[in-house]
C-alpha cells in the first residue's frame, strides 16, 4: 500500500496546471488531492487545473469545480467505516500515525486547512470533510495508543479526565509498559481522590470542618496524581537546562563516534568544554541511566549506544551492528570437548527485536525465543546461537573486522575450525592452545581468575601471548 497517495499531507501524484503561481491554493490542492475518502472525479488534478486562481481578498469562487452534493448520513457512516479500514492498515509506532504517514501533528494540519478555508470559501465542504476526517483518525489513534498498554485498559477513564496531549501519547507508547509501576500509581491515586469527592458530593447540606479538610485534601491528591502522571511520562521535564545540554552532547557524542561507556563519554565532555564544572563520571552514569531512554540512547553491555528501530538501519551494515551486539552482549567460546561456540544473549521486547532482526539478515545461526530466565521469573530471555562450523566460520569472518572486544577470541575459534578433522600431536596441542586462548580472554576483565588460570595450565602470561604471535589479527585489536 503507498500511503503517500491515500493520506493528507503528502505531495505526490497532485495534477497542477503550469500556469498555478498561487501558493496557497497549491497547497490546498495537494492536501485535498491525497485524501483517501474524496470520490473520484470530484476534486481530481485536472478539474483543480482548470479553475482559476482565486482572488487575493478571497472573495472569487473556483470555477470547473463540481458542487460537492451534502453528505448523507448513511455517507458519513460509510465514511466512518472506510477510515476505520485504512488506519486499520497503519502500523502504529512510537512517532504515531501522523507524524509517521503525514510529516505533521493532527492539531498543525487542522489549523493549517482552517486558514486556507477562510481563502478557498470555494472549497469549504472539502475542507470540511478533511478536517473531519482528520479528527475520527485523532481519535482512533489515541483508542489504538490506549488499547496497545495492556494495563491501560483499566484506568482508560482516568486517563482521559487528566488529559492526554500528543506529547503524552508519544512518551505512552515508548515508556507505557517500562515505567507502568508509576504510571499505575498515579492513576490509583486519582482514583482514590476522585471517590473521596464522589462520596462528598453526595452528602446534603452543610459540610462539617473535617469533611471541608477532606475535600480539600482529595482536590490536592489529584493535583498530585496529575503531576505525578506528567513527570514520570516527561522525565527530561525534571532536568536543569546544564543536565540538558550535558545529555544532548552526550547523545551527539555518541551519533558521532559510536557506542562508549560513561567515563569515557564524560572524558570527551570535560575536555571540550572546561565550563563543565561540577561534571563527574557518575553525574553523567546517572543522567544517561535516568534520562537517556528519553533521548534514544540505549546501554548495551557495558557501553551506551543509540537506540536504532528501523531494519534497515541494521541492513546497511548486519556484520557491523552485530559485532558491537556481540561485543557487548554476546560470547565466543571453546567447550572443555573442544566444540567452539558463540552466541547473542537478549532479554524484553527489545532484546527479543533485535534477536530476530540479526537471525534474519545475518542468514545463519539458531533463534530461540521466550526463554525463562528461571521458573519463578517472569522474564524471558532471547538467544541467537552459533554452532555448526558452516554458521560459525560465515559469523565469525564477517564480524572479525568489526569487532573490538572479542577479536581474538574469535581469530583462535577460527583456527580451530581449520582444524578440525586433522589429527596428530601438534595438531591436537595447538587445539588445546586455541581452548585456553579464548578462555585467556574472556576473563580479561578479572585479574584473580587469570591467576587461577596460570597456576592450573602451569605457565607464565608471557607464553600465553605467545600462543596468538602465529594470528595477524590477535595481538593489539584490543581497543577498551
Amino acid at each position: 500500500m503507498k500511503w503517500g497517495s491515500m493520506l493528507v499531507g503528502d505531495e505526490y501524484d497532485v495534477i497542477i496546471k503550469e500556469d498555478e503561481t498561487n501558493p496557497d491554493r497549491i497547497w490546498v490542492i495537494k492536501q485535498l488531492a491525497q485524501h483517501p475518502l474524496f470520490k473520484q472525479g470530484s476534486i481530481t488534478g485536472p478539474t483543480f487545473g482548470d479553475a482559476p486562481t482565486s482572488p487575493s481578498q478571497g472573495q472569487g469562487s473556483l470555477g470547473g469545480m463540481v458542487p460537492p452534493k451534502p453528505e448523507s448520513e448513511e455517507e458519513k457512516k460509510k465514511r466512518d467505516e472506510e477510515i476505520r479500514r485504512l488506519v486499520g492498515q497503519m502500523k502504529l509506532s512510537e512517532e504515531g500515525w501522523f507524524q509517521t504517514y503525514m510529516g505533521s501533528d493532527a492539531e498543525s494540519l487542522v489549523k493549517n486547512l482552517r486558514e486556507k478555508r477562510r481563502v478557498h470559501k470555494g472549497m469549504r465542504d472539502e475542507i470540511d470533510s478533511a478536517i473531519d476526517a482528520i479528527r475520527i483518525m485523532k481519535r482512533l489513534e489515541v483508542e489504538e495508543t490506549l488499547k496497545s498498554i495492556p494495563w491501560v485498559t483499566k484506568h482508560i477513564g482516568v486517563i482521559r479526565e487528566m488529559g492526554i496531549s500528543d506529547r503524552d501519547l508519544m512518551s505512552l507508547r515508548k515508556f507505557g509498559n517500562v515505567r507502568e509501576t508509576s504510571l499505575r500509581r498515579a492513576c490509583k491515586q486519582w482514583e482514590s481522590a476522585n471517590d473521596v469527592i464522589s462520596k462528598l458530593s453526595q452528602i446534603d447540606g452543610n459540610w462539617n470542618e473535617d469533611q471541608r479538610t477532606i475535600w480539600v485534601d482529595a482536590i490536592q491528591k489529584r493535583k498530585d496524581a496529575r503531576s505525578a502522571w506528567r513527570s514520570t511520562l516527561h522525565q527530561t521535564d525534571n532536568l536543569t537546562k546544564q543536565e540538558i545540554i550535558w545529555m544532548e552532547r552526550a547523545t551527539n557524542l555518541i551519533s558521532e563516534m559510536g557506542p562508549m561507556d560513561s567515563r569515557t563519554i564524560a572524558h570527551h565532555l570535560m575536555e571540550n568544554d572546561s565550563r563543565n564544572s561540577g561534571f563527574t563520571i557518575q553525574k553523567m552514569a546517572s543522567l544517561l541511566k535516568t534520562y537517556g531512554p528519553e533521548y534514544d540512547v540505549i546501554k548495551m553491555g557495558k557501553r551506551w549506544d543509540i537506540e536504532k528501530t528501523e531494519p534497515e538501519l541494521l541492513l546497511k551494515n548486519p556484520w557491523a551492528y552485530a559485532a558491537g551486539f556481540l561485543d557487548a552482549d554476546g560470547y565466543i567460546t571453546i567447550t572443555k570437548r573442544g566444540e567452539p561456540r558463540a552466541g547473542i544473549i537478549a532479554t524484553g521486547d527489545r532484546g527479543k527485536w533485535h534477536c530476530e532482526q540479526l537471525h534474519k539478515a545475518l542468514g545463519c545461526g539458531v533463534l530461540q525465543l521466550d526463554l525463562k530466565i528461571h521458573k519463578n521469573s517472569t522474564r524471558t530471555q532471547h538467544r541467537l546461537q552459533f554452532y555448526s562450523k558452516d554458521d560459525l566460520t560465515k559469523l565469525l569472518k564477517g564480524l572479525r573486522p568489526y569487532l573490538r572486544m572479542k577479536k581474538e577470541q574469535a581469530s583462535a575459534v577460527l583456527e580451530h575450525l581449520s582444524l578440525r578433522g586433522e589429527k596428530g600431536e601438534l595438531i591436537n596441542k595447538r587445539k588445546n592452545e586455541l581452548f585456553r586462548i579464548v578462555k585467556w580472554n574472556n576473563w580479561k576483565d578479572d585479574p584473580n581468575k587469570r591467576q587461577e588460570l596460570l597456576d592450573e595450565w602451569k605457565v607464565d602470561e608471557a607464553e600465553v601471548q605467545s600462543w596468538s604471535m602465529g594470528d595477524p589479527d590477535a595481538l593489539g585489536s584490543e581497543v577498551i
